[in-house]
């Protein structure tokens, strides 16, 4: 059991190194209206709401750890697989709003949908090169309690984290489908320079607030 523990445990430790890869890397995380993905540790335990793998963002939620002295190690307590599921939620359509009319550009998913026995889940957003991967989960029905069939409709707005990116034409998936497009115009950054041994970096302090 310890050794179960204990590995399961490094698992969910290495993926939670790997967000910190993704997050300096080519795939970048993105803030969302939902929920909080930030680790939290308080009285000795660690609450770590998402975890990344490679084939899906937020392939684990809401893991809690706690240290144990005897031991010497982290054992953990939970974790919640978040699967992709195609129908629960359903996604019915997506609205894009590309905010150009001042500087830096903001883009905007209004995602409209519903979904049926349990309560509405994390969005987790990442990013590979022009591909935004969006997942949005829905919290199982906890054992025990009845699942209704009854059909709970939503609307979530989804900001992505477009700073800093290049012009070009953008992709997003949610839910592993339920995809689309949008462009940059121009290159959505401004006025960042120094500190770093990158030789191409340019300030640039005037800032160009129109269109």
């Amino acid at each position: 059991m310890i050794k179960m523990r204990f590995l399961a445990t490094a698992m969910i430790l290495c993926n939670c190194a790997a967000i910190t890869i993704v997050n300096n890397g080519v795939a970048a995380d993105s803030t969302n209206f939902s929920n909080n993905n930030a680790p939290s540790y308080e009285n000795g335990v660690l609450t770590i709401p998402r975890v990344d793998t490679p084939d899906q963002v937020g392939n684990y939620q809401d893991a809690v750890l706690r240290f144990d002295p005897k031991l010497s190690t982290w054992v953990l307590q939970q974790v919640i697989p978040a699967k992709f599921n195609s129908s629960n939620p359903r996604i019915k359509s997506v609205n894009v709003f590309v905010i150009n009319d001042s500087f830096p550009t903001q883009v905007f998913l209004q995602v409209i949908g519903d979904f049926t026995c349990g309560e509405f889940g994390q969005i987790n957003i990442g990013r590979k090169e022009n591909l935004f991967d969006i997942q949005i989960s829905v919290t199982p029905t906890p054992p025990g309690q009845a699942c209704t069939t009854d059909i709970t409709e939503f609307v979530r707005v989804i900001q992505l984290d477009v700073y800093r990116l290049s012009a070009g034409d953008y992709q997003y998936s949610i839910n592993g489908g339920n995809q689309g497009t949008f462009t940059l115009t121009k290159d959505n950054k401004f006025g960042e320079c120094g500190g770093t041994s990158n030789t191409e970096e340019i300030c640039e302090t005037e800032v160009t607030t129109g269109s």
